[in-house]
């Protein structure tokens, strides 16, 4: 996510559950966030660069994340359409997020839908050309589509 004064990027930190990490150049920090509540809000967090308060844009962030868990929750249980709304939430609140939108491809893809399940893994690439799971979907789907059998693919294509 982008502080909306200046640009500078703050990314969550893997595996440090409650951390942004804030990438300006060479410059690389983290910061800790702590609350209370189930949708945290940062007491006073300030871009490291601007001073901006970024507690709305935090909270947000926390939000999507809780709503795309809860739809890998759902995934697990085989609640696709349920999980998709979940996910659709998430993908509201933070749109740039590349996970959020290849899972909206791969529960597309559960549900037969699989134009919306090729766009939403061809977005994901958009915002993170490393995605692993929108990747080897869409490469599955090209190597599927090639196999003579399958003609309803290879008109998506």
């Amino acid at each position: 996510m982008k502080c909306p004064v200046c640009g500078a990027i703050y990314r969550p930190v893997k595996g440090s559950r409650g951390s942004v990490e804030q990438k300006n150049n060479d410059y690389t920090q983290e910061t800790t966030i702590t609350s209370p509540s189930s949708f945290p809000t940062p007491h006073s967090q300030t871009c490291r660069r601007c001073k901006a308060d970024l507690s709305d844009l935090l909270s947000l962030h926390d939000q999507a994340i809780w709503y795309h868990r809860q739809a890998l929750h759902l995934l697990s249980k085989g609640r696709y359409p349920e999980a998709a709304t979940h996910n659709a939430q998430a993908l509201a609140l933070y749109y740039s997020n590349a996970d959020f939108h290849a899972l909206a491809g791969k529960l597309s893809a559960f549900q037969g839908e699989w134009r919306e399940a090729i766009a939403s893994w061809q977005q994901a690439l958009k915002f993170d050309p490393q995605n692993a799971i929108a990747s080897d979907s869409l490469q599955m789907i090209k190597l599927m589509a090639t196999h003579p059998l399958d003609t309803q693919i290879s008109d998506l294509l």
